[in-house]
């Protein structure tokens, strides 16, 4: 099997120095500017280079695999000779070069570049073709796979639009890897640019062709890609090649909703519908996109953990391990499209389409997550829930060996989701325990992370398909906190602070009264700087304002920041002694609220609305404050910032 990553925007190039100090020919000049002086010499090579035409491989590929053959040749005394490398070869992982001519060059007359080929063995020439010149790569054209053989056959990639290339330097270049594991020999002859007049019948098409619609939001960036370009050769093959963006003319029929660049890149500027689509030269491109723009996009919330505790998947606020791919496609079942590259105000955000099931791979290396303790998502659904829903996420492990099915290690767990933790349209945080998937035997080499829904079941009558994914990462819950609660920013004006920093607090009679649970131990500590309450093995804990109890029926909110690495359960009552101010006087009240699976080894700031207690007749008197948190007795909560607000 071949493997070559080749991605242009990350090519480390040979002597890329030269071609900085290479300022000549410029293409800031119009494109129906009459460009003039510039060679339409047409051969690249016949027995030699042709003038000006210099050899620049591709920094990863191996230097040395290029060479002149004055031995085996189509015609005339020489021919190019390709040395593919073995796999694992320390010199090079492929053979790959760019054949440039850096004054350019008038090949505006000529419709294909036409050369004559032949392998030491049958192989697939990974992509080849025109244009890449190490600067901006405008016009280039890649044919993909193109099939070689032992005897010497013609070959012709067609221009999509030669009237572009008016001074073009990149005459030829190639990417080409071993064929299963083995490297191979392969000769190209003839290399020159032809006026055919046999290329016919163009069939231009984005999106490969398809009428997409996507819901998308302001500020967001979408790149149109699937952009192919087939035309008609005289042998009555159909011949498709890749063109570059600058090929096309790109139109939006709503520019208030999007616009659309030269490169393809579309931005949402507003709210509402829009259809991009293309032309090519003189011919309309089949595929179109419809963008429906939800306006404005609210973003995941930014992760806070520590970077040393983290190992990210997929996240702008961390350094992100190498990923092979976001989407896995497992043909023929799998249904999902993927796009990585959508950007909403600068956060990368991944958008997975048509979902039944998908796989983000990290194997090259694989992901040692054994000092972690949880995985963490956040997940945003657009389609309406429905019952029966679900969300399944699953893990992977290649073993101690780290390949897939590599000796029988591979281990595999999974955790689903559903009502009432799903909802729609708003951002979910999945916090999951590594412990909670059962099946996987070890996280010491993670190499999978699988979405399912149930859109694998096709009968359904409707089912999660369509899902925002943002800050996918692996981390460590520490004992204790590292960095401080986050400062209140309310005025004193408005607050009635029990404890903080940030304001003058009111007398507490005690932090922990004698009839709370008697393994819960109150520690006053300090975290980055600020005094914390730690409660110890907190089972249930009493705080007392009774010799001077709180009048917070001007107050709206009650506010605390907690932090805990291991609790799945926390509460808060509020109790009310009644205008009496006594407890026992019979108009007590109290109420307590419980919220499950808190957010753990990060702080969490609660905001809760007094309304929301509602067995509390009275604010007007408040006096005892009880937290509880389960498990009990086995984990230790720290509060900070505790204080009514208006």
């Amino acid at each position: 099997m071949k493997n070559i990553k080749f991605i242009y925007s990350t090519i480390a190039f040979f002597l890329g120095l030269i071609f900085m100090t290479v300022v000549s020919c410029d293409r800031d000049l119009s494109e129906d500017a009459e460009l003039a002086g510039f060679p339409i010499t047409a051969e690249v090579f016949i027995d030699g280079f042709s003038g000006g035409l210099e050899y620049f491989p591709f920094g990863d590929s191996k230097f040395s695999a290029f060479t002149v053959d004055n031995d085996v040749k189509y015609e005339g005394s020489a021919s190019m000779r390709f040395d593919v490398p073995n796999f694992g070869d320390p010199e090079g992982a492929y053979a790959g070069a760019i054949f440039p001519d850096n004054s350019g060059r008038n090949l505006s007359g000529y419709d294909a570049l036409t050369f004559w080929a032949k392998g030491s063995q049958a192989g697939t020439i990974n992509e080849i073709g025109l244009g890449n010149d190490f600067g901006e790569n405008k016009y280039t054209v890649t044919m993909q796979n193109l099939q070689l053989t032992t005897n010497w056959t013609k070959y012709i990639i067609p221009i999509p639009d030669p009237s572009k290339l008016k001074q073009e330097k990149g005459l030829f270049w190639y990417a080409e890897g071993p064929e299963d594991g083995k490297g191979y020999t392969f000769w190209i002859d003839e290399l020159k640019y032809e006026k055919l007049g046999t290329i016919a019948q163009p069939r231009p098409a984005i999106l490969g062709g398809v009428d997409d619609v996507q819901q998308s939001f302001i500020g967001a960036n979408i790149i149109i890609g699937g952009l192919t370009q087939t035309f008609n050769l005289a042998s009555g093959i159909n011949k498709t090649v890749i063109p570059a963006p600058a090929y096309f003319t790109f139109s939006s029929s709503n520019p208030n909703v999007a616009v659309v660049d030269a490169l393809g890149k579309v931005s949402i500027i507003g709210a509402g519908t829009t259809i991009i689509t293309a032309a090519l030269g003189n011919d309309d491109a089949d595929g179109s996109l419809t963008i429906e723009s939800l306006g404005d996009f609210v973003a995941a919330p930014i992760p806070t953990r520590d970077a040393a505790n983290v190992i990210s998947i997929f996240s702008d606020a961390y350094t992100n391990v190498p990923v092979d791919f976001y989407n896995g496609f497992f043909a023929p079942f799998q249904t999902t499209m993927g796009q990585n590259d959508i950007t909403i105000n600068g956060d990368n955000i991944i958008k997975y389409t048509e979902l039944n099931f998908v796989a983000s791979e990290f194997k090259n290396p694989t992901v040692n997550a054994s000092e972690m303790t949880h995985l963490h998502i956040d997940v945003q659904i657009e389609n309406e829930l429905q019952f029966g829903d679900f969300i399944r996420i699953q893990l992977g492990d290649f073993g101690p060996n780290g390949a897939f099915d590599g000796g029988g290690d591979d281990s595999s767990g999974s955790v689903t989701f559903s009502s009432p933790t799903l909802v729609s349209g708003e951002w979910i945080g999945l916090d999951i325990p590594l412990a909670d998937f059962s099946g996987l035997a070890s996280t010491s080499n993670l190499a999978q992370l699988f979405f399912i829904t149930d859109g694998t079941n096709p009968d359904l009558p409707g089912a999660i398909t369509d899902i925002l994914v943002d800050n996918m990462y692996f981390y460590k819950v520490p004992s204790s906190p590292t960095i401080a609660a986050p400062t209140p920013t309310a005025s004193q004006a408005n607050v009635i602070s029990l404890f903080s920093d940030a304001y003058t607090d009111v007398m507490v009679d005690t932090w922990r009264t004698p009839w709370s649970a008697a393994a819960t131990v109150l520690e006053d500590v300090t975290v980055d700087g600020n005094p914390v309450k730690k409660y110890g093995s907190l089972e249930f804990v009493g705080i007392e304002t009774t010799s001077s109890t709180i009048d917070a029926s001007g107050m709206t909110y009650i506010h605390l920041d907690t932090w805990s690495s291991t609790y799945t359960s926390f509460s808060i009552k509020l109790v009310d002694f009644g205008a009496d101010g006594a407890f026992g006087g019979g108009d007590d009240s109290e109420y307590q609220l419980d919220f499950a699976n808190p957010v753990v080894g990060e702080w969490v700031s609660w905001d809760i609305p007094l309304s929301d207690f509602t067995g509390l007749t009275s604010t007007g008197h408040i006096a005892q404050y009880i937290l509880v948190a389960q498990p009990f007795e086995a984990t230790d909560v720290f509060v900070d910032n505790m204080y009514f607000r208006n």
